[in-house]
C-alpha cells in the first residue's frame, strides 16, 4: 500500500507540474460549462462579456456582468472543426485516495475511479433535425472504495465508488429533443434517472458522497439509477416561467443492469419503476442577478420491491437466526426540498464569491437503512484573491438510521461477541479545497470527520464504530475540456 501511494504521489505530482507549466502557455479560454461534474455556480453560468444596455437615469449599469473567464488551453483547429460539425467529444477521470487513521470496523486505505468517454452528436448540424441531439457515454470503473472494505459505512469517502465491477460499461445512450425556444427538454433512451433530480450546482465541490452530485439517501434509497447502471427511461423538463420548471420522469428498475456490460437491453428483469417530480424556481445567471440562487423540492415514487432490512422469509430476525432476507412489498416514497444562494459576490467581474446551501430528504416509509438526511454547508469560490477560481467547501449532513437496521446491526455484533446498539443519529463533515490548476484540471485534498458511524456495509463485525477520521485526495481530469471540447454536461 506505501508502494501504491508512493506511486499515485508521483503521478499527482507529475501530471501537477506538466499542467502547470502548460497552463502558462495558454492563450486563448473556451466557453463556460453549462454545468458538469467539477462545476461551481460561477464556472457555470459565466459567459463572455455582453453588452449591458440596462441603466438607471444617471446611465450608471444597472444589471451585473460575468465577463470573466478560467485559464484554458488552446482549442486546437480539429477539435473546433469537429464542434463546427456538431460533433463534441467528452471524456474524463475521476480518481480519489482515502484513508482512514481511526474509526470505523478498520482503519486502511483505498483508490478508486472512474474513467468515461463518449460523445453529443447535434443532429440540427449533421442531419437537419432542429433542436436534437444523440448522446452516448462508455464507462469503466476500478479499483472498491474505503466504506465498503474498510470503514463500513453507508456515506461514502470517495463519491466517484458507483460500481463494483471492474469492466467497461456502455451508460447513456438518449435521444434528447429541446423546442419551444428552449422551455422543452425531453429525453429518452437508456438514462441515469439521478441526472435529472435532486441536484445543485455546488454541491459537487467534495470528496465525499454525502451531497455529490445529489444528496446520498436520492442515490441509495429511492429507486433511482446512477450512471454508468442506466435503465430505460423518459423525461421531460418543462420551464413554465423564465425561471421555474417542473420535471417529471419515469425509469425501469433493473438491478441486473449493474454488473453486466450495459448491453443487454431487455427488460425481463426489470422488478419495477420509479416516477420522481421536482419543481424549481431558479435565477443563476450572474449576468443579471446579483446573487444568484437555486430553490427545488420534489417527491418519488417507486414499485420496485425491496430486501427486507431484518426479517428472513420464515418472519424471524435475520441478524439473530440468518437465513434468506424476505421480500419486502412495500412502496418506496419520499420528498426532499433544497436550495443555495450566493451571498457574498465583492465583483461582478470576478467569480469570486460565497454560496450557502442546505436540503432535505425524508423516506416516507421505514424499510430502508436511512429514514433522513439533513445537510447544509458552503462553498467559497476564490478563498483567495490571486487564486479566484479555487474552491473551499464544507458540507455537514446529518442520517438518521432506521429502528429495523439498527436492530439488525446490533444482532450481527452480538452474533459475534460484540455489544452495543450504533446511534440513531451519526453526523458527517467533508472539508474540501479544489485546487483549479486549469480549466479541466483539478486537485481535491479532503478532511472528513463523522461522528457516529454506522456500519451497515460491514454488518458481519463484532466492532461498534466509534468516530470517523478521513483524509483523502482526488484528482478530476476533464479530458474533453484540455483536448479543447465543451464541459461534459450533467448527464455523466
Amino acid at each position: 500500500m506505501k508502494r501504491l501511494f508512493a506511486r499515485q504521489k508521483t503521478l499527482y505530482l507529475g501530471l501537477l507540474a506538466a499542467l502547470m507549466v502548460t497552463s502558462l502557455h495558454a492563450q486563448t479560454t473556451q466557453d463556460a460549462p453549462d454545468s458538469g461534474p467539477s462545476a461551481n455556480w460561477a464556472d457555470t453560468y459565466t459567459t463572455s462579456q455582453q453588452d449591458n444596455s440596462a441603466a438607471d437615469a444617471s446611465g450608471a449599469s444597472t444589471t451585473p456582468r460575468a465577463t470573466y473567464k478560467e485559464p484554458a488551453l488552446p482549442r486546437p483547429d480539429w477539435a473546433q472543426s469537429l464542434i463546427d460539425d456538431g460533433i463534441n467529444i467528452r471524456a474524463s477521470l475521476v480518481d480519489q485516495y482515502a484513508k482512514n487513521t481511526t474509526g470505523g470496523v478498520a482503519q486502511g486505505s483505498h483508490n478508486v475511479g472512474q474513467f468515461y468517454v463518449g460523445a453529443d452528436l447535434d443532429l440540427a448540424k449533421m442531419l437537419g433535425w432542429t433542436g436534437s441531439t444523440f448522446h452516448f457515454t462508455v464507462y469503466r470503473d476500478y479499483g472498491l472504495s474505503l466504506n465498503a472494505l474498510v470503514t463500513g459505512t453507508y456515506t461514502k469517502q470517495q463519491y466517484i465508488y458507483k460500481n463494483p465491477y471492474t469492466r467497461w460499461h456502455l451508460g447513456l445512450f438518449s435521444y434528447e429533443y429541446k423546442g419551444l425556444d428552449d422551455r422543452l427538454d425531453i429525453q429518452v433512451g437508456r438514462l441515469g434517472s439521478t441526472t435529472y433530480f435532486g441536484h445543485l450546482v455546488v454541491n459537487c465541490q467534495f470528496t465525499s458522497a454525502n451531497s455529490c452530485g445529489e444528496p446520498r439517501m436520492l442515490v441509495s434509497e429511492t429507486g433511482l439509477s446512477l450512471l454508468p447502471s442506466a435503465t430505460w427511461g423518459g423525461n421531460v423538463k418543462y420551464k413554465t416561467t423564465e425561471n421555474t420548471y417542473v420535471d417529471v420522469g419515469a425509469f425501469e428498475v433493473n438491478p441486473t443492469v449493474q454488473p453486466s456490460n450495459g448491453l443487454n437491453w431487455g427488460i425481463e428483469h426489470a422488478t419495477g419503476y420509479t416516477v420522481p417530480v421536482e419543481f424549481g424556481w431558479v435565477k443563476s445567471d450572474p449576468r443579471v442577478e446579483q446573487f444568484p440562487f437555486e430553490l427545488k423540492g420534489g417527491a418519488y415514487v417507486s414499485t420496485a420491491p425491496l430486501t427486507d432490512i431484518n426479517l428472513n422469509t420464515r418472519g424471524q430476525p435475520l441478524g439473530i437466526n440468518g437465513g434468506t432476507a424476505a421480500t419486502d412489498h412495500h412502496v418506496r416514497d419520499g420528498i426532499y426540498l433544497m436550495g443555495d444562494k450566493v451571498i457574498w459576490r465583492p465583483d461582478p467581474n470576478s467569480p469570486r464569491s460565497f454560496n450557502v446551501f442546505g436540503g432535505w430528504v425524508q423516506q416516507l416509509e421505514q424499510q430502508e437503512i436511512m429514514r433522513q438526511q439533513i445537510y447544509a454547508g458552503f462553498v467559497m469560490t476564490g478563498p483567495f484573491a490571486s487564486r479566484p477560481y479555487d474552491t473551499l467547501g464544507l458540507n455537514v449532513s446529518e442520517f438518521e438510521l432506521t429502528t429495523a437496521e439498527r436492530a439488525f446491526l446490533a444482532e450481527e455484533r452480538a452474533k459475534l461477541g460484540g455489544s452495543g446498539w450504533n446511534a440513531r443519529h451519526q453526523t458527517a463533515a467533508d472539508l474540501t479545497y479544489s485546487l483549479h490548476l486549469v480549466k479541466g484540471f483539478e486537485l481535491m485534498p479532503s478532511l472528513q470527520y463523522i461522528v457516529h458511524p454506522d456500519n451497515s456495509a460491514i454488518p458481519k463485525t463484532s466492532v461498534l464504530p466509534k468516530n470517523l477520521l478521513v483524509y483523502a485526495i482526488g484528482l478530476r481530469v476533464d479530458i474533453g475540456v484540455l483536448m479543447g471540447f465543451k464541459p461534459a454536461a450533467a448527464n455523466d
